[in-house]
């Protein structure tokens, strides 16, 4: 049975507009090739952190929202956390996901 996550991963603000592309694509391609399917992506742009991490203060916010089966990311997160470019990310379990276009 397919379950419904949010994604959000904060990325080096450091990074070129070519560098932060390759980054989200190498975040899409880990997720749907290990059977993901994304349903909706979200830039939130760059933000000021409120402490440190890796030690930047400023990180640009992506979402991805997609369904998978439930093993997932046990077999995904590996790729993330040795991902230079990657500060942190963070999967949560949604009830409903956001409609293309529309928010929630």
């Amino acid at each position: 049975m397919m379950r419904k996550y949010e994604g959000c991963f904060l990325l080096r603000a450091d990074l070129s507009e070519e560098g932060l592309k390759s980054e989200i694509n190498f975040v899409e391609q880990t997720m749907t090739a290990a059977g993901a399917q994304i349903v909706k992506q979200e830039m939130w742009g760059r933000k000021n952190l409120a402490f440190p991490i890796k030690k930047k203060t400023e990180a640009v916010y992506y979402l991805f929202y997609f369904q998978a089966e439930p093993g997932l990311l046990a077999k995904i997160e590996p790729n993330f956390r040795v991902r230079e470019n990657i500060l942190r990310y963070l999967f949560l379990l949604r009830k409903q996901l956001p409609r293309d276009g529309g928010g929630q």
